[in-house]
């Protein structure tokens, strides 16, 4: 055996047994009873047959199988709701058992993720007590009122800017003008205003970091279909979000240590959201919300 096949044979051998594993995971799972659908192809399933319009062949799929179907994407089966009454059962009547999602792998390029409250188990302690500290610190209607004026504002911005184009003459993007919009009444809300200039090299970088993880984030990822396939990273997803997850993890530490060293003085206090959860840090200490949540929490805010 030469020098290659020595090197590539632990390799081999590593793809051998999770595709093994993947397979005795299906194979498992598969003796559950589980509604109707197609049976596919091995190992690939369905993932051929959706196409570029997977809204479309779903609904074909639903007319043959019902509202309630199973369909194989590579070795996963995903159960698909697609009516009202279905949706309203899993949703709201059955919400506790659904409660469990599978974390895609350009999620799990974030190494904390799972201190999200997305993607944090809806059962876990961690996760009532960040609902808790949300709903009685920062999402209460009192703050809600406060920033209605703020709103009106980056609307009143939005629509000059389309009248300004129409005076012009001037091609507009409608897309990245709501995005901007949204994005500028997020970190208004989260940071203020003169933290976050819009002209500012942080909003710039703020923008090309979340545009560029939402399009990693929307493209279908082979190895979440192909569990086997997840160390190898073949599209390059999972590389591109960690680069992604790291500009953003310092952009936001840089903010956070600037606003704790402004925080001294109380003209460096501004009542926003990470005012709110820096007061509960100090009043309450770390052990009920660190600095690492607070900076897990903005985050959440403004990528969803």
């Amino acid at each position: 055996m030469d020098i290659y096949g020595f090197l590539l044979l632990p390799l081999l051998l590593v793809c051998i047994s999770h595709f093994i594993l993947g397979i005795t995971k299906i194979l498992l799972f598969s003796k559950k009873k589980l509604p109707p659908g197609p049976k596919g192809l091995p190992i690939l399933g369905s993932l051929l047959s959706i196409g570029d319009r997977p809204h479309e062949s779903l609904t074909k799929l639903a007319k043959t199988y019902g509202p309630l179907m199973t369909v194989k994407f590579g070795l996963v089966n995903i159960v698909i709701a697609s009516s009202a009454d279905m949706a309203r059962e899993i949703l709201q009547k059955n919400d506790q058992a659904f409660l469990g999602r599978p974390t895609p792998d350009a999620v799990a390029a974030e190494k904390n993720y799972d201190m999200s409250m997305v993607w944090a188990s809806g059962q876990s302690p961690h996760w009532k007590k960040l609902r808790k500290i949300c709903n009685s610190q920062v999402f209460t209607t009192q703050r809600l009122d406060k920033l209605q004026d703020l709103r009106h504002q980056m609307m009143k911005k939005m629509i000059e800017r389309v009248d300004g184009a129409r005076k012009t003459r001037e091609g507009i993007h409608v897309g990245r003008l709501v995005f901007g919009t949204t994005l500028n009444l997020l970190s208004n809300t989260m940071f203020s205003g003169d933290m976050f200039d819009v002209r500012s090299d942080e909003m710039k970088e703020l923008k090309e970091l979340i545009a560029n993880m939402m399009e990693l984030a929307g493209r279908p990822n082979i190895a979440d279909y192909l569990p086997f396939l997840k160390p190898f990273d073949p599209q390059g997803i999972r590389r591109g979000m960690m680069v992604s997850y790291d500009g953003l993890h310092k952009l936001f530490d840089d903010i956070i240590g600037r606003r704790i060293k402004r925080r001294v003085c109380e003209e460096g206090r501004f009542g926003d959201f990470l005012d709110v959860l820096l007061d509960y840090t100090e009043q309450h200490g770390p052990e009920h919300l660190t600095y690492q949540n607070v900076k897990i929490l903005l985050m959440t805010y403004t990528l969803t």
